[in-house]
């Protein structure tokens, strides 16, 4: 992508992921690890992974999974937006939903939108489409999410959520609110509410379209 491509105020996929994996990994980011975006076909297009536990980061693949799926899981939760920009200077938002799309992770290759992508967001046009990322809008987010440890937290609630939702499968769904009540009681105020509920959204979700 060149410069002509983003507007002022935007960053491409790229930039997002580095400044991502340094949010992340402060003391193992190399920037280097951005090169395998276009040459690793297995990172560019498996499936978009919206919940994991904790990726191994001592090789460059590793470290680049884990900028890749956080920035995955922010995106198709709504914490953070991006854009479609069209060659002639149009820009319109990427649905957050079609971030959980098979294929979704082929942005990342080139910061281009696939065409099956394309598609579903604006029909059969031509000429190349352009994902970005308003600057500020990533820049709020990691400053809100707080140190980088807290990423452990969200992880270790993550997969306690899941085993809690599927212990109750059998039986009477457990709310929200009595969830929330129990997160307190676990996990005290090392989760805040707004990972509880973003978190919440995307396993109860999940766990319902697998039933």
């Amino acid at each position: 992508m060149t410069d002509h491509f983003t507007p002022l105020g935007y960053i491409t996929v790229e930039q997002a992921v580095d400044a991502v994996g340094r949010y992340l990994m402060p003391h193992e980011w190399l920037g280097l690890e951005i090169d395998r975006l276009k040459r690793d076909s297995t990172i560019t297009e498996a499936a978009p992974i919206v919940a994991e536990e904790e990726t191994a980061t001592d090789t460059q693949v590793g470290r680049l999974n884990r900028a890749l799926n956080y920035l995955i899981r922010a995106l198709a939760a709504g914490d953070l937006n991006a854009v479609v920009a069209r060659e002639d200077g149009e820009i319109r938002p990427f649905p957050s939903m079609l971030w959980m799309s098979p294929g979704v992770r082929g942005v990342f290759r080139a910061g281009e939108l696939p065409v099956h992508l394309r598609v579903a967001i604006e029909g059969h046009k031509a000429g190349k489409r352009w994902v970005l990322l308003p600057r500020s809008d990533l820049r709020r987010h990691l400053r809100e999410a707080g140190p980088p440890e807290a990423i452990d937290v969200e992880d270790e609630f993550r997969a306690w959520l899941t085993k809690r939702i599927e212990q109750s499968a059998e039986g009477e769904r457990p709310s929200k609110k009595q969830v929330w009540t129990e997160t307190q009681a676990v996990f005290g105020a090392g989760l805040p509410y707004r990972s509880f509920n973003r978190i919440w959204s995307a396993t109860a979700r999940r766990s319902e379209s697998s039933i």
